[in-house]
């Protein structure tokens, strides 16, 4: 009797020791000037966009940064985290958002048609 309840409940033993794998999402950070947007100055002569630029890259050259674009006077970023909260920290630990050169707000993003853009 023992033997068969060990056997009956072993899987349920098994399943829960299982690890919780997080997928990656993708969200969107969608960038506006900030307070600290020098109206006066071109954008390469802004404090911290040097700083911002090097940090995008990094993003891109590691496949963290899906896409990227422009429209209008928003700048947007499609990119892959693991959950909103890592999501937001990443963004945020850019030096041209910590100073105000930019404003962020960040979104999930569930494509519901996969296309190609190239």
């Amino acid at each position: 009797m023992k033997t068969s309840l060990l056997l009956l409940l072993l899987p349920f033993v098994f399943w829960a020791q299982e690890p919780i794998v997080q997928k990656e999402s993708l969200f969107v950070a969608l960038y506006t000037v900030g307070e600290n947007w020098d109206t006066e100055k071109s954008p390469n002569e802004q404090a911290f966009f040097k700083e911002h630029s090097a940090f995008l890259k990094k993003l891109r050259d590691t496949k963290v940064i899906v896409q990227g674009a422009r429209y209008g006077d928003t700048g947007m970023v499609v990119f892959k985290a693991f959950g909103q909260e890592t999501a937001e920290s990443l963004i945020h630990s850019d030096l041209a958002i910590q100073n105000r050169l930019f404003n962020v707000k960040i979104y999930a993003f569930s494509p519901f048609y996969k296309g190609c853009i190239e």
